[in-house]
């Protein structure tokens, strides 16, 4: 049986009172409990480190070498603590995040610019893949958190950032751009402009699709692209429709670069998520900003 630190206190407390019904005394447990955590250390170390005597115990020499060494290793241990206490009340490090396009572009620089304000010595590493991938990445441990809108991975910890929907983007001198609404039979008619495999975006759209009992191999697909902004360009120079997030597109449509038509017979509705790693590199700035954002 290994011995624990309190052991080591234990033997303190009778090595400098040389008694161990007054260590007893002063660490509230019984001198039974002072005998056994002694002779722990006793088997432990395979020697004898107290002599009995009429008026208590004192030292053998192996007790004095042990002593020394013995309040060396709780300061050291005691040093430790404080030293993780001020860490976990002032974290510092890098907190690696893989993010999809819409939190990772939108949403994440905000909730970082209001975190440092807190807490300056944290710093980001941030990297704009697909949901899919940014799991991947969370797997294999080459990043602490990730921000994305599909979850692929429910044995992680979660929690919700931001709501979004998806809304159809066509260009400006496109016939459904004089629509107020449009139907799901309007966009099967059109050029397609897709997102890559993997992405959040497609994955809510591929669901959607699905309760209507369609598939995207409905869609009339002329491209797929790996980004939001790549979509934006293709569907404002007139290669197609598509279906993005609401947070860029009404940043596209106030810019005039294309026009946002609700589709009124898709539930596009989505969730926007922070997912946290199980085993991170930085633990204390992990979650002080975990809890941050949390409201913890």
């Amino acid at each position: 049986m290994d011995p624990k630190i309190s052991y080591f206190q234990t033997f303190l407390h009778a090595a400098k009172t040389k008694s161990f019904s007054k260590a007893a005394k002063r660490l509230g447990v019984t001198q039974g409990t002072v005998s056994n955590h002694i002779s722990v250390l006793e088997k432990f170390f395979d020697a004898q480190l107290f002599l009995r005597t009429p008026e208590g115990v004192d030292l053998t020499v192996e007790g004095t070498i042990l002593l020394e060494n013995a309040e060396k290793v709780l300061e050291f241990i005691n040093n430790s603590k404080q030293q993780m206490k001020m860490l976990h009340e002032n974290p510092e490090g890098i907190i690696r995040i893989a993010a999809s396009t819409t939190p990772g572009e939108y949403l994440i620089p905000s909730i970082i610019k209001e975190y440092k304000k807190e807490y300056k010595d944290v710093n980001f590493e941030i990297q704009i893949t697909d949901s899919e991938k940014c799991f991947k990445l969370l797997e294999e441990r080459n990043v602490d958190i990730i921000a994305v809108g599909n979850i692929y991975d429910k044995n992680y910890d979660n929690i919700v950032i931001g709501k979004d929907r998806l809304v159809l983007v066509v260009p400006n001198d496109h016939s459904l751009a004089k629509k107020p609404i449009a139907k799901l039979s309007d966009v099967l008619k059109e050029d397609y402009v897709d997102r890559e495999v993997g992405s959040g975006t497609r994955e809510i759209l591929i669901d959607a699709l699905n309760k209507k009992g369609y598939s995207m191999m409905d869609l009339h697909t002329v491209m797929s692209l790996g980004s939001t902004s790549s979509i934006i360009t293709a569907v404002s120079e007139g290669y197609g429709v598509s279906i993005i997030s609401e947070i860029p597109a009404k940043k596209s449509a106030e810019a005039g670069f294309l026009k946002i038509v609700p589709i009124e017979d898709l539930d596009l509705t989505r969730y926007l998520y922070l997912v946290r790693g199980k085993r991170p590199k930085n633990p204390s700035a992990i979650k002080s900003f975990w809890d941050f954002v949390k409201g913890d």
